[in-house]
């Protein structure tokens, strides 16, 4: 891999306003200067950490947002109804697309919109961990579903045979009502709620429950889309941090969200976090929680995944920003998909497509897996007839 000088641009360093410097990276941020780098020229960008998605369930990606009444006490009455319908239409002809297919999706889905690193919430299917994967998918993680959907004895079977410094994943308090409230207890009693425990959602825990919570597990992914759809309101995660714990944003999947996690960052800025709190929600903040400290920053020796946009400004601009604003998405060193004029620069082989109505290149490799794929990502169109910019 040839190194690459990312110059002229100005880099959010986790806070604060924007500092202008130069990133010199391979598949890793370096500390200084290599020779043989090709020299970017982004002058006038704003360059970003790749996003952390702490929540998706990436083969679910590819189904129409859902529901079936205007508002549920509980995610559980949400889930009961969903599988009543999944022999009906759209559902039953969604379900017979390969795992493959519906992964992948899932996983081009996050990369679109600048979120590089994803924690996925089921079972770690091998084609998650393929080099090809659009995304890094976290590899080291256990989970339950929820102690609606799985008995005690599959709860506690499932933390017990996740290591203690390895992160524990489990859908927890989804809900408004005295069920979703009661469940922080029933899992702390299960001998589930411990230092490795990762709440997906929590809204209706009790302020008691939060403040205990807050001290005893790992953290808590908030999924504000998805719950304001869902149930009407949202987890209180303000009342969160206040309590002393960590917190992480997630996308959730389309199933339920508003749609990518960029949305999840609007959504956080309109329930009154500033962009610098948010985007740490979804850079370091984020990494730190599902246990992969080399991603969600740029400083030498983090993974070289790395976000820009054609504009100076701080975390607001990230935060106001649709995928289709995003000028480059570079993922392990490579760049995946940019504006024309930026990709070019790159010297690599590139397909020209539109994107939510905008011209952009991706990357060939990419292109072809797009094009191979039984599933069309919606509002993504590659040109029918292209030449690589180069040969492959």
């Amino acid at each position: 891999m040839r190194p690459i000088h990312l110059r002229g641009g100005w880099v959010w360093q986790g806070a604060g306003e924007p500092s202008r410097c130069d990133l010199f990276l391979t598949d890793r941020i370096l500390q200084q200067p290599v020779a043989r780098a090709l020299t970017i020229h982004l002058e006038g960008c704003t360059l970003f950490p790749g996003l952390v998605n702490a929540h998706d369930h990436l083969e679910l990606n590819h189904y129409p947002r859902s529901k079936f009444r205007d508002r549920y006490d509980n995610a559980h009455q949400w889930g009961e109804d969903v599988n009543a319908r999944l022999d009906c239409e759209p559902y039953r002809g969604l379900r017979s697309y390969s795992l493959a297919d519906r992964l992948f999706i899932g996983g081009l889905k996050n990369l679109l919109c600048g979120a590089t690193t994803v924690a996925h919430h089921n079972p770690p299917h091998p084609p998650l961990f393929r080099r090809d994967y659009p995304v890094t998918a976290l590899r080291r993680y256990g989970w339950a579903h929820s102690l609606h959907f799985q008995t005690d004895a599959q709860v506690r079977a499932s933390y017990r045979r996740t290591p203690p410094g390895v992160p524990w994943f489990i859908h927890l308090a989804e809900g408004a009502d005295a069920l979703a409230a009661s469940e922080y207890r029933r899992l702390r009693d299960l001998g589930c709620a411990g230092r490795n425990t990762v709440l997906v959602h929590g809204v209706g825990l009790s302020d008691a429950d939060r403040t205990e919570a807050a001290q005893r597990v790992r953290g808590l992914v908030w999924c504000p889309t998805t719950n304001l759809y869902l149930l009407g309101q949202t987890a209180s995660a303000k009342r969160w941090l206040e309590a002393g714990g960590r917190l992480a944003l997630g996308s959730d999947s389309r199933l339920t969200a508003s749609g990518d996690l960029l949305d999840e960052l609007r959504a956080a800025c309109a329930l009154g976090f500033s962009p610098d709190e948010v985007l740490g929600l979804a850079t370091a903040g984020a990494a730190a929680l599902i246990g992969l400290p080399q991603a969600g920053h740029l400083r030498p020796g983090a993974q070289a995944d790395c976000i820009a946009l054609q504009a100076e400004g701080g975390a607001e601009t990230l935060c106001r920003a649709h995928r289709a604003d995003l000028a480059l998405v570079v993922r392990g060193g490579v760049p995946q998909i940019g504006d024309p004029d930026i990709m070019a620069q790159f010297l690599i082989p590139i397909v020209m497509a539109r994107l939510d109505g905008q011209p952009k290149a991706i990357h060939a490799r990419l292109a072809r897996q797009i094009a191979r794929c039984a599933l069309s990502e919606p509002g993504l169109q590659l040109e029918p007839v292209y030449k690589p910019s180069n040969p492959l």
